[in-house]
């Protein structure tokens, strides 16, 4: 790849690099370059029309004219792009951002709770993918560079585009594409425009309804020397997900045995793969969103233009989340193991926690975009374009809270499969009856393991009270400053050349208290004491109509009670501390970059032009974070003393490289377009993959070196005794790597599209990515601390001590791979026809193969995060009034973590070849409908029915023999929504 990408900075320089004896062009013929070969469906006098013509010349309306104007666009533009236009109301054709862009060729969307947040392109997972509004990076404020398209309205907008291939003076940190989000312009609309949209939303699983209104305009000035564009938007979002789900950092539990069994049985006994956990959870979300947009631009001169674009979006939320627990791994000892069949791959274990909490979280998510800047022109030949960009997010969660109930010791029947968990309490007979062994009032079979009694509600008693307060920010400074010399030749167009700055700041801070209830931490209040003594049936409770729970849960209103009643325990609980949590999860991220480019674009023919340069990007990266060890099981005098977090030595990184390109655009006839690009790009990891920090599981194992005897929790032990012991190798270890470097990728694209009428559209591309250091999650591997990417300061644990050389068998981490390829294609058809019938298609095929490191996995893989097929189909019809559309998307399966299987394990065997923790997102097709109906030339109507087909969002582990094929991870059901709204416009 290297001599590839050599190959590629050589060809570009040369081209780079023609005679510069050029006389200077007059400023109307400047002008005129500055706009691309014309690609509209109609030419007057031999004359290049711009998009912007075509639009006024075509007297269309609705679907047609959206697709004419994306069109118009596409092909105009330097880079290959697909873009999404407004309609002859000004609005898109979809009610949002999500549900347009996955319209798109090649786009595909990743949902939170029903509606599409992130963007894959081109099979891609969206951390390929960069999202800008105004060419200007979006922070965000989560662990991950992703950005979310839920605080961003369409009503804001004025185009969506989202580029395939990249251009030098383009941020190339997007190795799959980037979605650039225009803001709404007075000069794009070209005259004055004002528009109200009032919707209702409805969610089947809620059954709840949510309004919305939005107000949206332009408006010119002093002979059209200002031109203010303008969008405020509210919407009440109510909507319920429920959700099976596996823990989500622990494996799959390898288990064996049952009671009866000698020791020699036991060993010799087939063995089964079955979940940690099973989590039944609904969520029920309150949201509301408020966006302002104002983009505010002045043209005094024909040299001269400014503007000063701001966004504002607010996103207040109140999430309620029912959750109920079957703790497997509590279980998973041979003397807890009551049960195993290898044939069914059921089993029943005992000392098992089956516990529900009720959680409300209360957060405001507040993200500001602005950008101010402005174009120049100097002299005949030269144009200045100059930005100073500011982005910021700040996710506030205060006062969030939950009460728990548990009972301890339970028996629990589970059995596994890709679309379920199913967890069962038995009593004593059942297992009995189950295992084929009697019970025996002489001796207890179950080792006092099976003390708990949930037929009886009151054993499910108040045990955890759990607050936080949290605050995430990500702050990001930029400056552009690009310079264009304009030639009159023959054979170039113009050089170009320039450079950005950006300073980005990302910081966590969590104060979190969750501790054990206890009433002599109440100071005497009664109403306290009487409350942390109380169990589930001293409230009122239910179980949750038409939810998969299986045990009842309390009321709001006695929950918040709950919690007033008991949170004065808070200080005499804690010792005045914020728990382990409160720390584990503080850091604060530094990430300076600058880039320099130039390009040049060159007129080989008049239908034959190059664009060709180089890029050079600059990474500065810095990490603060904390070594953690939290337990449940390890406690002194109620206390749990071994909850750890040590500070970990700030950790910095520091990369850039050179990324050449050359984009080739050939027109052979006005029907025919041809591109051809040869380019370069980079994808940084994520910030949670970078940041350095470790932390190890909640259940700690600590050994006896004396006897290697290991106890997962308290067995008589003092915390003196434990200064003697040692950190057990099968502790699991979460651990961030703040030596990973950006993924790189030479890209090579080619499309040819066909614009024969109107009507007609069809385009077909090929695509390869060859892409060197591409980043995987990886877990279970074994490791030991000396060979992890910082180093821990165990010596400064005290409790008990923690080796240096210690290997571990199960940690998750992310590593840079070594190579992967990516090739594929990219079919369009767009046809309408005479009659208002119309089609609208669209697929792209991917295939990939990715090796890893060979101590992580020694046969080759497809590349984490990519889909093989994606696909998207629209059929309708629509005159003048009336629109129908019956839209259907496919995605198939994604590959999200990879198992370990390094060159070093025995392939047959499970324990040391995991391929079974592969996890994937499962394929998945959606149908939607819409309706739109326009009673005048100004008032239209529209409904929409999305997920007509009631599909769930379903990951699992990939499995194998021993746990009866795939095992579910995460299914998602989040139903059907309609919407009914209207659209008013005032011109």
């Amino acid at each position: 790849m290297k001599s590839m990408r050599l190959s590629t900075i050589a060809a570009a320089l040369l081209l780079a690099l023609p005679s510069y004896g050029q006389s200077s062009s007059t400023a109307d013929e400047l002008n005129n370059k500055e706009k691309p070969i014309s690609s509209t469906l109609s030419k007057q006098d031999g004359k290049p029309q711009t998009p912007e013509d075509d639009i006024e010349i075509i007297s269309v309306t609705g679907i047609y004219q959206a697709d004419l104007k994306a069109r118009a666009l596409e092909r105009d533009s330097n880079a290959f792009s697909s873009v999404i236009a407004t309609d002859d109301m000004g609005n898109f054709v979809d009610q949002n951002v999500a549900e347009s862009l996955r319209r798109m060729p090649g786009v595909t969307l990743e949902r939170s709770e029903g509606e599409g947040k992130y963007v894959a392109v081109r099979g891609l997972g969206p951390k390929f993918v960069a999202i800008n509004m105004n060419g200007a990076e979006l922070s965000g404020a989560g662990d991950d560079r992703k950005v979310g398209l839920d605080g961003i309205t369409s009503d804001s907008l004025g185009s969506i585009e989202v580029f395939k291939t990249l251009t030098p003076d383009m941020n190339l940190n997007s190795i799959g594409g980037a979605v650039n989000v225009k803001s709404i312009s007075a000069y794009d609309r070209g005259e004055n425009t004002l528009k109200i949209k009032i919707q209702d939303a409805y969610n089947e699983l809620r059954e709840k309804h949510s309004p919305k209104f939005s107000i949206d305009g332009t408006q010119l000035f002093l002979d059209d020397t200002i031109g203010i564009g303008f969008a405020l938007s509210y919407e009440e979002r109510k909507t319920q997900v429920d959700e099976n789900r596996h823990h989500s950092t622990r494996d799959l539990n390898f288990l064996k045995g049952g009671i009866g069994l000698t020791a020699e049985d036991i060993e010799s006994a087939p063995e089964i793969l079955a979940p940690a956990q099973l989590e039944n959870r609904r969520e029920i979300a309150n949201r509301e969103r408020t966006t302002a947009t104002v983009n505010i631009e002045f043209k005094p001169t024909d040299s001269g233009f400014y503007y000063l674009r701001a966004n504002y979006s607010n996103y207040t939320d109140e999430d309620i989340a029912l959750r109920e627990f079957y703790n497997f791994y509590n279980g998973d000892q041979d003397d807890e193991v009551i049960y195993v069949n290898s044939e069914t791959k059921e089993f029943a274990l005992s000392d098992i926690d089956v516990m529900n909490q009720y959680f409300v979280q209360e957060g405001e998510k507040t993200t500001i975009n602005m950008s101010i800047g402005g174009e120049n022109y100097v002299g005949d030949d030269w144009k200045i374009n100059y930005e100073y960009a500011y982005s910021k997010t700040d996710d506030e969660s205060v006062g969030d809270r939950r009460v728990q109930f548990r009972e301890r010791e339970n028996i629990v029947y589970g059995k596994a499969s890709k679309n379920s968990i199913v967890a069962r309490v038995l009593t004593p007979a059942e297992a009995a009856e189950l295992g084929g062994f009697a019970l025996s009032d002489e001796g207890d079979v179950f080792n006092g393991e099976a003390d708990g009694d949930l037929s009886n509600l009151s054993n499910m008693e108040y045990d955890n009270l759990f607050m936080e307060d949290s605050t995430r920010t990500d702050e990001i400074s930029s400056l552009k400053l690009d310079l264009t010399k304009q030639f009159d030749s023959e054979y170039i167009n113009y050089i170009k050349f320039g450079g950005t700055y950006n300073e980005r700041e990302h910081y966590n801070n969590k104060d979190r208290w969750s501790y054990s209830i206890d009433d002599s931490d109440c100071n005497g209040d009664e109403t306290c004491i009487t409350v942390a003594n109380s169990n589930i049936t001293n409230y009122d409770y239910a179980i949750p109509n038409n939810s998969d729970f299986s045990y009842p849960f309390v009321s709001r209103s006695q929950m918040e009670y709950m919690v007033d009643a008991t949170s004065i325990t808070r200080e005499s609980a804690t010792g005045g501390e914020t728990s382990i949590d409160s720390t584990k999860e503080d850091y604060t991220l530094k990430e300076d970059t600058y880039a320099a480019y130039v390009m040049t674009e060159l007129r080989l023919a008049d239908n034959l032009k190059v664009i060709t340069g180089v890029r050079y990007a600059h990474t500065e990266f810095s990490s603060t974070g904390f070594m953690s060890l939290e337990n449940d099981d390890w406690k002194f005098d109620g206390i749990n003393t071994l909850d750890l977090a040590v500070p970990l030595p700030e950790s910095s990184i520091t990369y850039s490289e050179y990324f050449p390109s050359m984009h080739i655009r050939y027109e052979p006839s006005d029907t025919v377009l041809v591109r051809s690009s040869l380019w370069t790009s980079y994808t940084r990891p994520s910030f949670k993959q970078a940041r350095g920090y470790a932390k190890f599981d909640n259940d700690i194992s600590l050994c006896d070196p004396a006897t290697n005897d290991c106890f997962n929790s308290q067995d008589g032990q003092s915390a003196l005794d434990l200064q003697n012991y040692v950190l057990g190798p099968d502790n699991a270890l979460q651990v961030g790597n703040p030596n990973l470097v950006a993924m790189s990728s030479t890209n090579f694209d080619a499309s040819i599209g066909w614009y024969p009428s109107k009507e007609l559209f069809m385009e077909l591309a090929v695509f390869y990515k060859d892409i060197d250091n591409f980043i995987v999650d990886v877990s279970g591997i074994q490791l030991r601390l000396d060979e992890l990417p910082l180093t821990l300061p165990v010596n400064q644990v005290s409790e008990f001590a923690i080796l240096q050389d210690l290997q571990l068998n199960q940690v998750d981490i992310t590593l840079n791979g070594d190579t992967a390829n990516v090739y594929g294609m990219e079919l369009s058809f767009n046809q309408f026809f005479e009659n208002g019938l119309f089609w609208q298609s669209n697929m792209t095929v991917v295939s990939s193969e990715a090796t890893l490191d060979d101590t992580i996995r020694v046969d080759k893989m497809p590349l984490p995060g990519q889909a093989d097929i994606t696909a998207n189909i629209s059929f309708g019809w629509e005159d003048d009034d009336l629109s129908l559309r019956l839209i259907s998307n496919y995605r198939s399966k994604i590959l999200e973590e990879v198992g370990a299987c390094p060159a070093s394990a025995n392939i047959s065997d499970p324990h040391e070849c995991k391929k079974w923790a592969d996890i994937y997102q499962d394929a998945i097709t959606t149908v939607d409908f819409k309706l739109k109906y326009d009673f005048s030339k100004n008032l239209s109507a529209y409904f929409d029915a999305i997920n007509i087909t009631d599909q769930s969002d379903l990951r699992y582990f990939a499995g194998n023999e021993l746990s009866g094929g795939a095992v579910l991870y995460q299914r998602e059901n989040y139903g059907r929504t309609f919407q009914l709204g209207m659209n008013y416009k005032f011109y």
